[in-house]
């Protein structure tokens, strides 16, 4: 069961390798035209990893910093001195803040609905089994905030952020086993991971092309927050086959409903800052890009991010 204390940093499981915390959190305003991805990786090892990654106007502004942190567990707030993550109220709201030269922001981000516990997912959790000895969780959030262009042709803007979001928060050691020694350049279709969020209710799910993989996610209303029994997804790739065109994910309720969402028009996409141990090799290409979307059977229209990895990663070396 998910308490409080699971939104701070958590003590080493007992699991060798590379552990910590990872937090991600969605801005998806399409009024503002701004689009991004703050995400966090706190380890163990006396460092952590403070990312910015957005598209301003249709232009990507990164910002991404390895900073210390004390290697024991605590509370924050975390910060590198630009970026920073705080927690306002466990399990409800919490709060990012970034000053840089291009750009800044003040973000509050607060529960629509209770939270999921990917544990109780219904076939059990649906994750690599490094991530067994720790937790993730997931929710609905409502982004309200402001933000600060300071560059290009819009320097001097401040524009009104009010969105639907998504954050997750998990705790493992999923990054720290070693990639293969020599793996041949392919495109093979990892997980995907969409953010559905409407106007009454948030859809997620998380799967791959495994046929025997397990599926997990949610559906948070009124009426609270309950696990999907299954789905799938259907892919449509650019020619490069590292770049999405659009989704079409099917999930199976328990209740026996079938829900069908697809993809619309596209804002763009980044990339997530994935390292173990050694900062010069990439071991994951996890993909975010923003869309627009529709319930098939209903008509219901919304926005969110398609999550998605492609295997294994390339360039895998980033000099």
């Amino acid at each position: 069961m998910i308490t409080a204390e699971d939104e701070y940093r958590h003590p080493q499981a007992d699991v060798e390798g590379l552990w910590g915390d990872t937090i991600w959190l969605s801005v998806v305003d399409r009024e503002a035209n701004i689009f991004g991805i703050v995400h966090f990786h706190l380890t163990n090892r006396g460092f952590g990893r403070f990312e910015s990654l957005f598209v301003i106007d249709g232009v990507q502004q990164q910002y991404g910093n390895k900073f210390p942190l004390t290697k024991e567990a605590d509370k924050g707030p975390w910060s590198d001195g630009v970026l920073t993550y705080e927690v306002i109220k466990p399990l409800e709201e919490v709060k990012a803040t970034f000053n840089g030269p291009r750009y800044a922001y003040e973000l509050n981000f607060k529960g629509r609905w209770p939270l999921f516990d990917y544990a109780d997912s219904i076939n059990g959790t649906p994750f690599h089994q490094s991530m067994e000895a720790g937790g993730h969780f997931e929710q609905a959030m409502h982004c309200t905030g402001s933000f600060e262009i300071r560059g290009g042709p819009c320097a001097g803007e401040t524009r009104k952020i009010d969105s639907w979001s998504h954050r997750d928060h998990s705790w493992s050691a999923r990054f720290s086993h070693e990639p293969a020694w020599e793996p041949a350049q392919q495109n093979i279709k990892g997980h995907y991971w969409p953010s559905i969020q409407l106007p009454n209710r948030h859809i997620n799910i998380f799967g791959s092309p495994d046929p025997k993989g397990k599926i997990g996610g949610f559906v948070s209303d009124d009426s609270g927050t309950k696990p999907i029994l299954g789905g799938s997804c259907e892919w449509l790739m650019s020619d490069n086959e590292r770049d999405a065109v659009a989704f079409r994910y099917t999930l199976e309720m328990p209740d026996g409903e079938t829900i069908h969402v697809r993809t619309g028009q596209k804002y763009g996409q980044v990339k997530l800052w994935i390292r173990g141990e050694n900062d010069l090799e990439n071991v994951m290409d996890c993909y975010e890009p923003f869309f627009d979307y529709e319930v098939e059977e209903t008509g219901e229209r919304g926005y969110g991010v398609s999550e998605y990895s492609v295997h294994p990663p390339w360039p895998r070396w980033l000099v």
